[in-house]
């Protein structure tokens, strides 16, 4: 999905994924988003990908 979305190579899009807040949180179990379903993960990922930050207030 990111990489069609974004226009870049699936290495490149990893590394986008690994350097984001994003992940930060998913992998912070503290959080819970690990819980959450892909697709509003990868929601997340695209306001902090658009934005510059994750938008959604409860993380």
């Amino acid at each position: 999905m990111l990489t069609d979305a974004q226009g870049i190579e699936y290495d490149m899009a990893m590394r986008v994924i690994y350097d984001s807040q994003v992940y930060e949180k998913l992998i912070d179990t503290e959080t819970g988003l690990y819980r959450e379903s892909p697709a509003y993960v990868y929601g997340l990922l695209q306001d902090e990908l658009n934005f510059g930050h994750i938008m959604q207030a409860e993380i």
